[in-house]
């Protein structure tokens, strides 16, 4: 897995693609992070721009670590950064990974993210050092539960006070993937599976 988490691929979705994040992609995420609606359901700081390069250039030097990380989710023609989706965490040892995406308002609602976290995990599961995958959710983040569980994600639990958002604490929901799961999923709905009488 190595040289796939040191050379991430790109991959294409309907009108956009995962590629990896770039410095100059600074100026769009910071742009897109700066606008409430984006940020006031998510544990994100109060960003600014010199922190948003800091951030490109974490997720930059994981991959080049041979760590998971994060893809930018760039428009198709313009190439310009809308979201980006991958992991704040992995465990090697554990074989789990933690999920985390963001979006542009511009583009909620149009399925992009769905395909992202949908790309993602399959890139993820058809390596071989995953078995679990999950996320954590503010629990008024009802269009980010969707999501996950349109992609077959389990809630397991509720963290109480789990994260300090905008100087206060709430609770979050656990949501988890097993590869097993995602797996028995994707061949029920596989429409060349025979089918039992």
């Amino acid at each position: 897995m190595a040289d796939e988490t040191r050379h991430p691929p790109t991959i294409d979705l309907q009108g956009a693609r995962l590629r990896p994040l770039r410095v100059s992609d600074a100026a769009a995420f910071y742009a897109y992070l700066r606008d409430p609606a984006v940020t006031e359901l998510t544990s994100y700081p109060v960003v600014s721009l010199p922190m948003v390069e800091a951030m490109i250039e974490r997720y930059l030097r994981r991959w080049a670590e041979g760590e998971l990380s994060k893809w930018g989710i760039a428009l198709q023609h313009e190439d310009q950064l809308v979201g980006t989706c991958g992991f704040n965490e992995w465990s090697k040892v554990h074989r789990w990974a933690e999920l985390a995406y963001d979006l542009a308002q511009a583009h909620w609602g149009t399925g992009r993210m769905r395909q992202a976290v949908d790309a993602v995990l399959q890139w993820t599961y058809q390596q071989d050092q995953v078995d679990r995958v999950h996320a954590y959710v503010r629990v008024d983040n009802r269009r980010s539960e969707r999501l996950l569980q349109r992609s077959g994600f389990v809630r397991e639990g509720c963290l109480r006070r789990y994260r300090i958002c905008r100087g206060q604490p709430h609770d979050f929901y656990m949501y988890g993937l097993l590869r097993s799961d995602w797996a028995a999923a994707r061949l029920d709905s596989d429409p060349t599976k025979p089918v039992s009488t």
